[in-house]
Formats: structure tokens, sequence, C-alpha cells
């Protein structure tokens, strides 16, 4: 069992760990996620031996890197390694740190660099001087051992649990979580149904959500400055269990369930024709490009006059606030309406618009794994300044002919021999 710990224990094998991971990382960022097979198979068209290069990155699970039974492998390989590293070496240095020792031969200070010999001095004042500079100090009759910074021996094992915290957090989000989007117009009621990830251990919840209204705040240009969803979250008979207003950067957390504000459309247009005995809703189609969004629909009538002939007008829907343009069949331009509106025709027909019919989109996640990654992501940038923390450790040795004391530390030896100089100084100046 020991031969395999420190088989794992290997620098260059977690290195190599470590590298593989970021490169397969990297990979992930440059191919397309969790995408259809279509789209693969339109994408990636290119032949590698006679064989289509998407065939290869669906066989390896290239196309879902980051949930592929092989990168959750690296992961637990990686913890390991760490995992190893720090019950073979660095848990073992932290305890033979803690031991006070006590050196009893002069030639043992010959390994220090940082050493003082003094032929008389008082043991006394010299422990005194290294306690206003914060060492602990354990004596003995002839001399004494001096201690500071045994946290900073600390740091690195908090290092790599919080590595190893991070990356389980990730499995645990990878295998359990879920990511769902959903587009409900408001004032319905919904589950959630369109789960576009899924982890392989996830459990997807069946509450009942309602979209209570829906909201769009405009600035002074006209432009969307934010818009808004009011969320209730109901029982099984119907009751609010919770209620709250969201926002894009402003979700809502309910249990293990996330709801974020994504996205907004126009799914039906409301208009009112004359003589008719209720107000009608037509479905508009989305057509968007990388300037704007635009929505179009068609209501079919029949009109003959000696302005326009048509068997309906299509309607064209630029913004969200009201602007409406109208064409006829054959895509000539008719007039430019307001919501509240009314198109005439002679007298004999008029259509009134009175409003849009809009739809907020929703993104619906679940990562059970996103509590540890902080708690590790915390607690690593915590130990990672704990580490900077030089660990020094200072001698004293003392007969009837000769007195010295000299030391090491790990880190800031520039500090270090800084203060063995000052304590020197200070008896010299006596």
């Amino acid at each position: 069992m020991n031969g395999v710990i420190k088989s794992f224990s290997n620098l260059k094998l977690a290195i190599f760990l470590l590298l593989a991971i970021a490169f397969f990382s990297s990979i992930g960022s440059i191919i397309e996620q969790d995408k259809p097979i279509e789209f693969y198979k339109t994408t990636y068209t290119t032949s590698v031996f006679g064989i289509p290069f998407w065939f290869f990155l669906t066989l390896f699970s290239f196309n879902q890197i980051y949930t592929s039974g092989w990168f959750f492998l690296l992961l637990v390989l990686f913890g390991t390694c760490l995992l190893s590293c720090t019950f073979s070496r660095q848990l073992p240095v932290l305890k033979f740190a803690r031991r006070y020792y006590f050196y009893k031969y002069f030639s043992q200070f010959n390994k220090f660099t940082d050493k003082i010999q003094i032929k008389k001095i008082n043991k006394t004042q010299l422990c005194y001087k290294f306690i206003n500079e914060n060492y602990s100090v354990c004596q003995n009759k002839i001399g004494f051992y001096c201690h500071k910074g045994l946290i900073g021996r600390i740091g690195p094992v908090i290092v790599h649990l919080s590595i190893i915290c991070i990356l389980l957090g990730s499995i645990v989000g990878a295998t359990k979580g879920f990511n769902g989007q959903e587009l409900i117009p408001k004032s319905e009621v919904f589950h959630i149904q369109n789960i576009i990830k899924v982890g392989n251990f996830a459990q997807i919840p069946q509450q009942t959500f309602r979209i209570n209204d829906f909201w769009i705040n405009f600035n002074k240009t006209g432009i969307i400055h934010q818009f808004y969803s009011d969320i209730s979250i109901l029982s099984g008979d119907g009751k609010e269990i919770q209620r709250k207003t969201i926002s894009v950067n402003n979700p809502f957390r309910y249990q293990k369930v996330t709801l974020y504000q994504t996205d907004w459309s126009i799914i039906g247009l409301r208009l009112k024709v004359k003589n008719a005995t209720s107000i009608l809703q037509l479905p508009v189609l989305k057509i968007s490009n990388t300037l704007k969004k635009v929505w179009i629909s068609w209501f079919p009538i029949k009109i003959i006059n000696s302005q326009i002939q048509t068997n309906g007008i299509i309607i064209v829907l630029n913004n969200v606030y009201g602007k409406i343009d109208l064409y006829n069949e054959n895509a000539q331009f008719i007039k430019s309406l307001s919501l509240g509106q009314t198109l005439v025709f002679n007298n004999f027909f008029d259509m009134k618009f009175i409003d849009n019919l809009l739809s907020t989109g929703l993104q619906i996640k679940s990562d059970p794994g996103l509590k540890i990654i902080y708690i590790g992501f915390a607690t690593l940038i915590i130990s990672s300044f704990v580490s900077y923390i030089s660990f020094s450790e200072i001698w004293f040795l003392e007969s009837s002919k000769k007195s010295i004391f000299g030391g090491k530390t790990n880190r800031d030896k520039i500090q270090f021999t800084n203060e063995i100089n000052k304590i020197k100084k200070s008896f010299s100046n006596r």
C-alpha cells in the first residue's frame, strides 16, 4: 500500500496529469460541446483516412469532454496524486517541524550560512530578543531551539486539499447537475421540460412554476435597459410557496434550482377586427440576425380597391414597444403603425392592433457541486497566502569558551539574515 501511495506522489506524474487536463480543457473550449450530432456532421466534414472528422469527435467524446468518463478519470488520478503527496510527504514534514530538538555539537552549525559566534552572551537576554521577534523558544541546559511561521508549513497541505475539493465539486456538478431552457408566455404555468444538459445521476425536480408577469424597461434612447419576470413557485395544490421578480444578473434560487433571466421574445399579436365578436391572436415567427430581432405574421383577408389589391397582409414587428410595418402579399409597403392604432380601408374594413404577447426566456440550472467548488476556491486563496509565510528555525549552543547561534528559513532569506544581524548588533553595542 505504501508503494502505491509513493508512486502516485511522484511530481512528474502530477505535472503530466495537470498538463493533460489543461490540454483537453483547451480542446473543449475550441470544439463546441453538447451540440446535436447533426451539428457535428455538418460542421466537421473533413475526412481523415477516409473517415469524417466528426466521427472521431463523437467516438472519443470530444463533443462532451467535461462529462466524459476518461476526463473524470484524469481528475480522479490528479486528485489521488495530490492526496498521496499530502499524506506521504507534506504531513510528515509538518509533523517533524512541530518537534523541538536541540543541537549538542558546534559542528552542527557548519551547515548554516546565517550564524553568529560570540565569546560571551547572556542566554536569557538572547531568548528575550527572539521572543520579541515572535519566535517560540524552548530551552535546555546548554542551549535553546526557537522557531516561527509554523503556519506556513500548513499552507501547502491546505492548497492540495483545496484543489481536491475543487475537483470533487466539478465531478459532482457534472454528474448530478442539469441545465434547461424554457420560453414561457406570461401568466402561464410550467414545469421543467426542455433539458439541454443533464448528468448521469441527476434528478429533475417536478416543481411547478408560474410566470405572473413580464415587462421590459427602456432607456431614453429607446434601447432595452433591463427585462424582468415575476415568478411564483407553486405547491402541488396550486398554492404559492415563494415569489420573486428576477432580472439579468438577479436570479431566483429555490432549494437546489436556480432560475436565470436570459432572453425574451414576442410569440403573438392581439388585434381587433371590425364587426368581429372577439379579439384575435395571431402567431408570429421570429427572424433574427446579428443586428436586431424581427417578428413577422400573416393576416389573410381579400382587399380590392384603387390603392391596394391583396389576399392578405404581412405584419412585421420591428421592436417590442409597438412599431408595426404592413406589407401586401407582394412585399409592397402599405403603412407603418403603432400599437393602439387602427388600419382602415375605405371605411369598410378596419383592424386595430391592441398589444404584443410576450414570453420570457429562462435558464433553469442545478449544480450541486457549486458550493463545494466555492469552498475549495476560498480555502485555496487563503492557503496560497499562508504558504508564503516563512518558516524559520534558530538554534543556540554555549560552552565555557564560546557561544554560537544560527539557523535557516525556507523563504525570505534576506529578511532572516537581517534578523540575525540585528540581534548580533544589539549585543555588540553593549
